[in-house]
């Protein structure tokens, strides 16, 4: 396939990037000269220099021959032109990402397939974190029959030195699947023989009804939290702080522009803010931060992230969740005391990955580390995997059937799991299985 991606900043690059990885045809449109030299050194696609809103420059893209144009730029305005130009010229799909609500009710009507809100999405994910501290990652599939948890296991896990294997006999009553083991920037796909170690990054696929019992056996213990601190005053760091206050918790931001503080202050008058500088060690000692407390780290800067982190997490918070503007830093986490991470550029992609997806792909979640995705696809025929079982079915090496949705809920495969015509099923595969994947459940 052949994508035109207009904005080459954090979510267009990650983007990019992402689909170059998995072979696709990629053109990147930007217009700032210094960024697509840049872009041209470090990726394998056509860059080309120039406003993603103008005809010509998309022409020069290849746009009439594009699957699909994505504009991420940072202006929504920008973003809808150069998709009515995109179609102008003969490109039929095109998603925007679009910021502003009021925009975004008026753009679908006008032809755009489809808009995007990364910073949405985090302030979305963050509440489901919020929820269950000391997971590193929280995905809903099939309406939330099925969830996808990430962690780090902890030393005194019962995990620890069992293979997977002996793992699922030993559960009782329940059971889940271990897809991925991340080991010293090592992805492991989850198989029978593997065995846990500690501090192992592990993904999980469990019912909705054991996501508890889950993260217990990831050595994470179930809190109730009872204030959610958010450090930071950008549109993620207020989206959360409205959010998170919205599902009952108590939420305190703290932000060092007195101008910008008191702007949010107006807007969410349930939310405490106050002004103050978050590196500080004697602000964050003033909260009295102690269990029952998380903190979100939100700003732009991944080192005042990490830093106020690390101190809430030495004060004793529940949970600690920190913004990751470099995606590469996101190894860091267990040793600055950060439970879990989020990127706007990793939901963006996130967002658009349902678009690039062939076949009859509901759903797809892309994860910070290990090069993993999860793909909720809906089998119909004529389907290869219909009537097969999961042993007999010839599942790629690096991919593992993580659940099997099937009238409303989730089944935990084993090798004599067989599909059906209609069932939905999560897998979890690296970006080179994808392919094989969606031709064993696509038509």
């Amino acid at each position: 396939m052949r994508f035109v991606i207009v904005g080459g900043g954090a979510d267009g690059s990650h983007l990019a990037e992402r689909l170059v990885a998995e072979g696709e045809d990629v053109a990147i449109v930007e217009a700032d000269g210094r960024r697509a030299a840049l872009l041209r050194e470090r990726l394998d696609a056509q860059v080309v220099q120039g406003n993603g809103a103008n005809p010509s420059v998309l022409k020069r893209a290849g746009v009439a021959r594009a699957d699909i144009l994505f504009a991420v730029s940072d202006n929504d305005g920008a973003n809808v032109l150069a998709c009515q130009s995109a179609r102008s010229l003969g490109c039929d799909r095109t998603v925007a990402r679009i910021e502003n609500v009021e925009l975004q009710d008026v753009v679908l009507g006008s032809g755009i397939e489809a808009i995007i809100d990364p910073r949405a999405a985090v302030a979305e994910k963050l509440v489901a974190l919020v929820a269950h501290p000391g997971l590193s990652d929280y995905f809903r599939f099939g309406d939330g029959a099925a969830v996808v948890l990430g962690g780090v296991v902890r030393a005194d896990s019962p995990l620890v030195g069992l293979s997977l294997a002996d793992m699922r006999r030993s559960l009782d009553g329940w059971d889940c699947v271990i897809a991925s083991i991340v080991r010293h920037d090592q992805t492991l796909v989850g198989r029978g023989a593997t065995v846990v170690e500690a501090f192992d990054k592990i993904l999980l696929v469990v019912r909705r009804g054991d996501v508890d019992r889950a993260s217990r056996l990831i050595g994470a213990h179930p809190t109730e939290i009872e204030r959610a601190i958010i450090v930071g005053g950008g549109r993620v760091a207020e989206l959360s702080a409205a959010a998170l206050r919205k599902a009952g918790r108590r939420v305190l931001l703290v932000h060092n522009d007195q101008t910008r503080a008191e702007e949010i202050a107006e807007r969410n008058p349930k939310i405490d803010v106050i002004v103050a500088d978050p590196t500080d060690p004697r602000v964050l000692r003033s909260l009295e931060i102690g269990a029952g407390d998380t903190l979100l780290a939100l700003t732009r800067s991944d080192a005042v992230n990490m830093l106020a982190s690390l101190m809430a997490n030495r004060l004793g918070a529940s949970s600690t969740v920190s913004r990751f503007n470099r995606v590469e830093l996101f190894d860091l986490m267990p040793a600055v005391g950060v439970d879990a991470g989020v990127s706007a550029k990793v939901a963006a992609a996130n967002a658009v990955l349902r678009f690039v997806r062939r076949g009859a792909i509901v759903s797809a979640a892309d994860f910070m580390t290990g090069g993993i995705e999860a793909l909720e696809i809906e089998i119909v025929d004529p389907a290869p995997a219909i009537g097969v079982s999961i042993g007999e079915l010839g599942v790629p090496a690096n991919a593992v059937i993580g659940a099997v949705l099937r009238d409303g809920a989730a089944i935990v495969p084993r090798g004599s799991t067989r599909f059906e015509s209609g069932d939905r099923v999560v897998v979890l595969a690296t970006p080179d299985s994808v392919g094989a994947v969606e031709r064993l459940f696509g038509t």
